[in-house]
């Protein structure tokens, strides 16, 4: 990176595309000095570069910073306490105008929450077409009787289909898609033009309703985590392959990438528990009293507090 351009390993001028488009989206500060940025898309260390102070300073991929925080019993925790502020101010804007940033982005955390969606970025929808919340396209949407079915490639490769119910976001979905924006989630600006919502729009609302308990990435976190603490708590004889199986289905990744990277290790650690510790948690009382709160949910808070 110099003055207004990046230079590839080999010496090459990147200009204009998707990877620089890639580059660009790390938004590394322009008066930092001796930049390095990583040529991985999936690496952890995104940038590093000398401050005006001569300090050395690193940007790391939001994920892997989630997935660390995620590790901290009173980050997830936390995140889960908050999930019905979350949840009420996305269903009070899903019953906003289409083209309101509001509901656009209401739209997108609901996706996220009920069906587990990534958030999606730009440059996989183009390079790769796999698709996340915020990428979505109308054509992957569906309606069937009262379900908003969706259809689409994720992360990977990989097919999904996805059936979700609920008549604010239905109703919300459908007039997201009728405007002229290229992605379902789309809003429109005070010129008239049209607006994607972007990751870290998404990840600054989640951080302000969650009081900085979590981002995008930790949805994510959560219902795999609530998948498997539900299935050790059902199960008489749980297992990590079981548990890891029932993450996988509501995140549609291997079992082994749920294992490693989506649930909460003190719920890995009730498949080598007593009957005795799982029976008390099951029949713990539950406070889910909340509105907004789903069934079980504090039960998995208090055991991860």
């Amino acid at each position: 990176m110099g003055e207004d351009h990046y230079v590839a390993p080999d010496g090459t001028r990147i200009e204009r595309g998707p990877e620089r488009d890639r580059l660009e989206a790390m938004a590394v500060p322009p008066a930092y000095e001796d930049v390095w940025m990583t040529p991985r898309e999936n690496g952890h260390l995104w940038a590093s570069g000398r401050d005006a102070r001569s300090r050395k300073q690193y940007r790391y991929h939001p994920d892997w910073r989630l997935a660390r925080e995620a590790t901290k019993p009173e980050g997830l925790a936390a995140f889960g306490a908050a999930l019905p502020r979350i949840r009420g101010w996305a269903d009070r804007a899903l019953d906003g105008d289409p083209g309101d940033f509001d509901t656009a982005l209401a739209v997108v955390l609901s996706l996220m929450d009920r069906a587990s969606l990534r958030v999606g970025a730009q440059h996989y929808a183009r390079e790769n077409q796999t698709f996340g919340a915020t990428t979505l396209e109308g054509r992957h949407v569906k309606k069937k009787g009262d379900a908003v079915l969706l259809d689409y490639r994720a992360k990977g490769g990989e097919p999904v289909h996805k059936r979700l119910h609920g008549r604010r976001l239905d109703r919300a979905i459908h007039r997201c898609a009728d405007l002229s924006g290229a992605t379902l989630a789309t809003w429109i600006d005070a010129s008239g033009a049209s607006q994607p919502i972007r990751s870290e729009q998404v990840n600054e609302r989640i951080s302000d309703l969650s009081d900085g308990a979590g981002t995008a990435k930790t949805f994510r976190t959560w219902n795999g985590t609530f998948a498997a603490f539900r299935a050790a708590l059902e199960t008489s004889d749980p297992t990590i392959k079981l548990l890891s199986k029932a993450a996988s289905e509501v995140l549609h990744n291997s079992p082994t990438i749920a294992r490693n990277s989506h649930i909460h290790p003190r719920v890995i650690d009730l498949a080598s528990s007593s009957v005795e510790r799982r029976e008390a948690l099951r029949d713990a009382p539950d406070w889910t009293g909340k509105s907004h709160q789903r069934a079980g949910e504090s039960r998995l808070i208090e055991f991860l507090e």
